[in-house]
């Protein structure tokens, strides 16, 4: 870390470095200075560093350096690797201060251009400076997501990673359906290293951007079958609970349907084995009942052809069920066995309950799937006994197959057969229907993805040269005064420049900022100490802007306080209202949700919303990106807030607010504290 002294006096000498640089970029190159027609490259990418240094965090010197970075990158062309490492020095240098708009967008095509580039360094560069600059240049990098998609699909590894990660970075409300299809048909030839950490965004891509249950759980569907084994415990019971608790009866006959004939195709996915036995056991009334459209529903969905004797020792041996054969010309045909094509509807099967008994002793049976999935087939089977115990055939195929199983070498395997086999005997008829009765909606407290959950290089060391950081200024210290009070802030706010963007971000995060390596004056610790009282954790260091433009759905809890889901006006001026509903759910009594509603109640639309908050060090708090940045005249957005309060203290919040209206910047910092104690 440079000091104070040493970052002003580079400052002061900006114009003399920015005049070097348009000589060297303008100037015709002596022959024993010129590489490849650019004249001293080493010379311009080295004053580029050392500006890119000083200009950070200053509005001024980065106003000094707009006009000779735009010109340096329209005069170099990247037809060769010096012209290339110029341009990505001039884009580096753009994003990494707080310089023009239009500066930052010319930077964002010179990457994107990059990965058109047949260099196989170039296109890694390129994505690893996109996925950074992601985070306050979406709207620019969006433009390029198409090229970024093609690059998942690259021959290089390294490549192949980086594509990964910025086509997570890039999903928002509106093209999340889009970015999500495509990730999935990279999955099932996926490097093996990659895919956990796939399916594990994935699955929180599709539950933060689902616009419905119905394509919530087809979308989870797809991914089991394409990732099951992959699959964490976690997001596992969240769809199973989607399914139980959120779904209507039609969603659950359509899902159990889907799962088994998925199940038909394959059983080597083993979450999607897991889920798909549950799913038979708890709805296999669904799964076989006839809608009132029969014949429409056989049209779309044909009958299972079910399994035979012989088909189950092969399939125990294979490890996945008999199918169908595909014609030479079909999506399927040449792939992997049971593939669904993503262009294709996931089929269902409307099996007799012959079939789903079979189907579920074949799962019992296999030896590829895991004892958990064995026994979840086991105790599936018992309650289909149950759901059609008005067919003797049913129960009494049944009760041989886990008759079989009483011998099981698996002590818990045969511990599940020889109860269930008791549990249908004619000694217990009178609680048998009880005990395989659907289960209740289980419980669970939510535990919300991390915020960087889709971007993880957000809170890398890398990311955080290219995070726009203006200069603090004095007066954004609460509590400043003139005279001796004015100097002490000053010297507070030169104090807080010097803490790195990784305190910004923390701060957010209500963590404390690292300590510095001298202490302030006594009367200016003191100052410091009551301005950070104020929250207990607030930090004196300048919030970054974020410009996310994605919108996660919310649900809101039925709750009979009259405090909770109500609005609460927070801010108005310059024509934006931000008002603040609070609401419980049941599930998560700790965790306050909050949306946040901005209403441009002015004549002019307003643009570039951007909005950050914090909290006390005994509360936590999750902020979902907006629903948008741009808000018509009598329109609005939302953003969700999570707040997690298991002290059940006060929830106050600080607030800072950035938006553009009228070609003007309005910036506003405020707390609030207003909500009734019946809230907490």
């Amino acid at each position: 870390m440079h000091s104070q002294e040493a970052l002003e006096a580079g400052r002061a000498l900006v114009p003399t470095l920015v005049r070097q640089l348009r000589t060297l970029a303008t100037t015709e190159a002596a022959p024993e200075h010129s590489v490849r027609g650019i004249n001293d490259p080493f010379m311009q990418i080295a004053l580029m560093r050392v500006m890119r240094t000083v200009a950070r965090g200053s509005q001024a010197a980065a106003d000094e350096l707009n006009d000779v970075l735009a010109l340096v990158a329209t005069l170099d062309d990247a037809a060769s690797n010096v012209g290339t490492a110029m341009l990505y020095e001039c884009a580096v240098t753009a994003l990494a201060i707080p310089s023009d708009a239009p500066l930052r967008v010319l930077a964002i095509n010179l990457l994107g251009k990059f990965l058109a580039n047949p260099d196989n360094n170039a296109r890694y560069v390129a994505l690893a400076t996109l996925s950074t600059a992601v985070i306050t240049e979406a709207p620019s990098v969006q433009r390029h997501r198409d090229t970024v998609l093609q690059c998942m699909s690259d021959d290089d590894i390294s490549i192949r990673r980086r594509a990964l990660d910025l086509s997570f970075a890039l999903i928002n409300a509106q093209n999340a359906k889009h970015i999500i299809t495509e990730i999935l048909r990279v999955l099932p030839r996926a490097d093996l290293e990659f895919r956990s950490s796939m399916v594990y965004r994935l699955s929180a891509a599709i539950t933060l951007f689902a616009d419905s249950h119905e394509w919530h759980v087809e979308r989870m569907l797809r991914v089991l079958s394409l990732g099951g084994n992959y699959l964490n415990a976690r997001d596992l019971f969240k769809f199973i609970r989607l399914v139980a608790a959120d779904a209507d009866e039609a969603l659950q006959r359509r899902a159990t349907r889907i799962s088994f004939a998925l199940l038909e195709r394959d059983i080597s996915q083993d979450k999607m084995v897991v889920a798909g036995a549950w799913l038979i056991g708890e709805y296999a009334d669904l799964l076989v009942a006839r809608s009132q459209r029969a014949s429409d529903a056989e049209a779309v969905a044909p009958k299972s052809p079910g399994l035979d004797e012989d088909d189950l020792d092969i399939l125990g041996a294979l490890g996945r069920p008999i199918q169908e054969s595909k014609p030479e010309g079909s999506p399927e045909a040449g792939g992997a066995p049971g593939a669904i094509g993503l262009d294709e509807e996931l089929p269902e099967a409307i099996p007799e309950p012959a079939a789903v008994v079979r189907l579920l002793s074949a799962i019992a049976r296999s030896s590829s799937v895991s004892a958990s999935a064995r026994q979840i087939a086991l105790t599936a089977l018992a309650k289909v006994a149950g759901r059609f115990a008005d067919q003797p055939a049913v129960v009494t195929s049944i009760c041989t197959t886990l008759g079989q199983f009483s011998h099981s070498m698996d002590q818990e395997v045969q511990s599940r057969a020889v109860e269930f086999d008791k549990l249908l005997s004619r000694e217990l008829d009178g609680v048998r229907a009880a005990v395989v009765e659907r289960m209740p909606v289980p419980e669970y407290a939510e535990i919300p993805y991390e915020e960087y959950v889709l971007n993880p290089t957000a809170m890398r060391m890398k990311a955080l040269t290219i995070i726009k950081r203006p200069a603090m200024d004095p007066a954004d210290l609460i509590g400043a005064s003139a005279g001796g009070d004015a100097k002490a802030a000053a010297a507070a706010a030169a104090e807080a420049s010097k803490q790195s963007v990784v305190s910004d971000l923390l701060n957010l995060m209500d963590e404390a900022p690292p300590a510095a390596t001298s202490s302030p004056p006594p009367q200016q610790q003191s100052k410091m100490d009551s301005i950070a009282d104020l929250l207990s954790s607030t930090s004196l260091s300048p919030i970054p802007t974020s410009q996310a433009v994605t919108s996660p759905r919310t649900m809101h809890a039925i709750t009979s306080n009259d405090d909770l889901d109500r609005e609460y006006e927070v801010f108005n001026s310059n024509g934006l209202k931000i008002l603040l509903t609070p609401s419980k759910r049941p599930s998560a009594p700790q965790v306050l949700d909050i949306q946040a509603k901005f209403v441009n109640a002015g004549e002019s639309a307003i643009s570039e919303l951007a909005f950050l908050v914090a909290v006390p060090k005994s509360q936590k708090i999750q902020i979902h990106p907006p629903s948008g940045q741009h808000i018509s005249a009598g329109a609005s957005v939302e953003q969700l807030l999570r707040v997690s309060n298991p002290g059940k203290s006060a929830v106050r919040l600080r607030m800072k607010v950035a938006f553009v209206t009228d070609g003007e910047k309005h910036e506003s910092m405020f707390d609030y504290g207003g909500f009734p104690a019946s809230v907490f």
